[in-house]
């Protein structure tokens, strides 16, 4: 019996290798099949519309949404499914910005056919986000795509605070921009897209990792990726064929966040176009872009302590440069 013990000891080590080693071998092929072998199937939502229509051929084609269309990722995911033959809503609340968008698209796709939808996402009005969607309905058109890209900090200053010194109204906006208007949105538009249909919500890294100094966004965005996967698990097990895909994002250069595309930044149109490349994967959420996602792994491989005073220590850091910048600001004004 003694002598039986180190051997049953060393089977049950083994077997657990062999299970550590599994799991890895599997995240890696998983890894390698997603950005290297995995082909898009974001062509199935290009069907024309089921029903007739006095509109042009362009007008019956299929036509994608994209909130916070006026720069950055929204600009990116516009020329994007714009080159894939989708018609475009663009969704923002500047006019001129949107203006200047739709111009672009139609310069550079002529054979496309597209709408403004000029709405503020704070305050976040319910009457408005419906009255639109009935008159999408109402004119037949053949929505088959979502993008809910709007959300971000730009409507509170600074950016990073702690939560106690945030206003009561700041926290709204944060709420309104990042979880209340992609929700209604979103409750709103689904009974009127036609099926097969596509909903891409976008997160941040802040979703899997602490976020100090700005817990509100990265609550929210932790909202938006539970959201995206129990939302395309309930579609699916009510027989809807509407594929859900939550989008995990790290450093992309827009006009509110500046800076040289590189190692850890890329540019929108790169990211619009990693993250379409996605679709039909399989996955309710994903890092779309193959840096960012080899990132987030191994940071999610560092002990917790590790992890959270690393955060705490680059956090800190973008806090003082805010300062820093918002001071220089104050000086030019």
């Amino acid at each position: 019996m003694a002598s039986s013990s180190p051997n049953s000891l060393t089977t049950v080590l083994a077997a657990f290798g062999a299970l550590i080693a599994t799991s890895y071998a599997y995240n890696i092929f998983s890894f390698l099949y997603l950005f290297l072998f995995h082909r898009s199937t974001i062509s199935r939502y290009l069907q024309p519309a089921s029903s007739s229509a006095t509109s042009s051929t362009s007008e019956l084609r299929s036509w994608a949404l994209i909130t916070g269309a006026s720069d950055g990722i929204g600009v990116g995911f516009a020329h994007e499914l714009a080159s894939e033959g989708f018609n475009i809503i663009l969704h923002g609340r500047s006019p001129t910005k949107l203006a200047t968008v739709e111009a672009a698209l139609k310069a550079q796709y002529p054979h496309i056919s597209t709408r403004l939808f000029v709405l503020d996402a704070y305050p976040c009005s319910v009457p408005a986000i419906d009255d639109y969607v009935r008159g999408l309905a109402k004119d037949g058109l053949c929505i088959r795509v979502l993008v809910n890209n709007i959300g971000g900090g730009a409507l509170v200053s600074p950016t990073f605070q702690p939560l106690a010194r945030r206003t009561a109204e700041e926290v709204q906006k944060l709420f309104d921009l990042n979880v209340g208007f992609p929700t209604l949105l979103t409750r709103a538009l689904l009974p009127v897209m036609q099926e097969p249909s596509l909903v891409l919500n976008l997160g941040s890294f802040v979703s899997h990792i602490p976020g100090p100094w700005m817990t509100v966004y990265a609550g929210s965005k932790a909202f938006n990726m539970s959201w995206s996967r129990s939302l395309g698990v309930e579609l699916r097990a009510e027989g809807k064929d509407v594929e859900v895909m939550g989008l995990v994002v790290g450093e992309v250069q827009s006009g509110g966040h500046p800076g040289p595309v590189g190692l850890v930044m890329c540019s929108s149109r790169t990211l619009a176009r990693s993250a379409l490349d996605k679709v039909g994967c399989g996955r309710h959420t994903v890092a779309p872009w193959w840096r960012h996602a080899a990132i987030l792994a191994a940071v999610l491989c560092l002990p917790e302590a590790l992890l959270n005073w690393s955060m705490v220590r680059t956090t800190r850091g973008m806090v003082e440069e805010e300062k820093r910048l918002l001071e220089v600001d104050k000086r030019n004004l």
